[in-house]
């Protein structure tokens, strides 16, 4: 019994399935791409030897199948957040994917990761930890050349121009838009002994840095879709004319206020016309500055209703109404009688969208889906990434 439980604990992960990943390729990849987005690439992906880790920006599905697309024939396991593994995940685990709870270490995983790349395979780490909210880089935390450092398999870098546009998270549909990749030999075998953790964090970061909004511009991306903007009040959710907050509604191409009827317009370049900003970045980074101001006042509450749901095998069950309370001490979210707490700097940014925060506790992955106040979970996510950056 014993010997069983062990074999259990120590059971390797599935090696990504050449003849899946040559059928999606076949049957799914390149039909996607022809029609849905422009893959713009030099192959130079094909060109670089297993094993290796590549490390690639995230902004949506694109970036997954490029990374097939790019990489094929040969074959990459993907390490994945748990919540993402909820439809098919007996097919998702054999196209090789490595799950993970989100914005934690798991020293399990590790020794996965090095199974997998020494078995002269390839492992893709999205260190963003989820999608961009803007399309441009997420917070990377320098654990991630930590883990190179540790792994001591060369580096590729991976950067995707374009996936955002393609599909922002706060849109209903996608967007014909050309991908362009920007694939990269970023640390050698032999490199991994003398450069530091910091020289490795700093290329990664370099290499990884973009701004999808100023790749459209520079490259006089159109995109004239009768739904631009609308969705984009889930992350603009501040009047930058009167300060009204979750008043903002998006309808065509036009994001207006419902308290003082300001109004801009988003031109099919991506550019935002006849307001206080320009650009879809900048009007965000507003935002972040006036959270900041919020969240020195130390009586200061965030507080938002929610529904709880909790991940339970491959699916999230009804755990009834909560209420979400940000504060100097931490996250609490209260639902079922029961509080669910992390302490301020648990998390330095949160996995969201318009409508779900995600928060993994030691023990289970939770969900909670917003009840009012669209744009409430983009602030959940700026006070604690603010909070975090003073711990």
């Amino acid at each position: 019994m014993l010997a069983k439980q062990k074999r259990q604990r120590h059971k390797h992960p599935v090696l990504a399935r050449k003849g899946l990943i040559r059928l999606a390729v076949g049957l799914f990849g390149k039909r996607y791409f022809k029609r849905q987005a422009k893959l713009v690439s030099d192959n130079a992906l094909k060109h670089i030897k297993p094993p290796y880790v590549v490390v690639a920006n995230h902004s949506g599905f694109a970036d997954v199948g490029g990374l097939i697309m790019e990489a094929y024939p040969n074959c990459i396991n993907f390490i994945t957040s748990q919540t993402q593994i909820v439809k098919w995940p007996k097919l998702i685990y054999k196209l090789g994917v490595l799950p993970k709870k989100q914005f934690s270490v798991d020293t399990s995983l590790i020794r996965d990761i090095k199974y997998v790349l020494d078995n002269n395979r390839i492992v893709a780490i999205y260190p963003e930890a989820k999608l961009s909210v803007v399309g441009t880089p997420n917070i990377i935390k320098p654990n991630i050349a930590k883990l190179i450092k540790m792994l001591k398999y060369p580096l590729v870098t991976v950067r995707f121009d374009g996936s955002y546009l393609h599909k922002p998270r706060w849109a209903n549909g996608r967007r014909f838009v050309p991908i362009r990749v920007d694939a990269r030999l970023a640390v050698t075998k032999e490199e991994i002994a003398t450069l530091s953790v910091e020289e490795i964090h700093n290329r990664i970061v370099t290499n990884l840095a973009y701004d999808d909004y100023e790749y459209q511009l520079q490259n006089k991306i159109l995109i004239d879709v009768p739904d631009l903007a609308e969705g984009l009040e889930g992350i603009l959710y501040k009047c930058p004319d009167c300060g009204a907050e979750f008043a903002m509604t998006g309808r065509g191409n036009e994001l207006s206020c419902a308290k003082c009827g300001f109004s801009v317009q988003q031109n099919p370049l991506g550019q935002l016309v006849g307001g206080k900003f320009d650009k879809v970045t900048d009007w965000y980074e507003w935002q972040r500055k006036c959270v900041q101001e919020e969240i020195n006042a130390p009586d200061y509450v965030l507080q938002a209703s929610f529904r709880a749901e909790k991940l339970i095998k491959d699916k999230y069950e009804d755990m009834g109404g909560a209420s979400i309370t940000f504060n100097a001490s931490g996250i609490t979210a209260t639902f079922g009688g029961n509080d669910l707490f992390f302490k301020a700097g648990a998390f330095y940014t949160l996995s969201f969208n318009n409508d779900y925060l995600y928060l993994p506790s030691a023990d289970a992955v939770y969900r909670f889906k917003r009840l009012d106040k669209l744009g409430i979970t983009t602030k959940f996510n700026l006070a604690v990434e603010e909070q975090s950056a003073r711990q």
